[in-house]
Order: C-alpha cells, then sequence, then structure tokens
C-alpha cells in the first residue's frame, strides 16, 4: 500500500509508485490484521477511516488474484 502526497492510500502491486509505502502480506488474515491494528496506518503515517477499510481489503484481494492471473 502506498499513501500519496495528497493523502489518498492505495494498493500498489509493483511498489513501485511513489510515495510513503507499507507492505502487507497478501492473505486475508494479513490484510485484515494489519488494518484492524492499525500497523497500517502507522506505517503510512495517516488513519484510515472504517469506510476506506473495507475498499482497500478489496483492492489487496483484487491486486493479488489479478498477479495470479497474470503469467
Amino acid at each position: 500500500m502506498v499513501r500519496h502526497d495528497d493523502g489518498d492510500i492505495s494498493v500498489d502491486p509493483s511498489a513501485k509508485a511513489p510515495g510513503r509505502g507499507a507492505y502487507v502480506h497478501p492473505t486475508d488474515d494479513c490484510i485484515r490484521t494489519a488494518i484492524r491494528t492499525r500497523s497500517v496506518a502507522r506505517a503510512l503515517r495517516t488513519q484510515i477511516l472504517g469506510d476506506r477499510t473495507g475498499s482497500l481489503i478489496e483492492e489487496v484481494i483484487k491486486a493479488r488474484e489479478s498477479s495470479r492471473a497474470d503469467p
């Protein structure tokens, strides 16, 4: 995940996007634990509001599934 200069948080599977990054192991348990315990928010030095957590989890899962589909 990466926090951009404008404060937006997004999933960055390439790990090359500019901004402050945080690595999250792409399993459902790790993603949920990292967000629930606020370790991602601490690493990104920002707050992640409740409505954004669900969409971040979905983005990570989609990125994980698309990386598996690519040869």
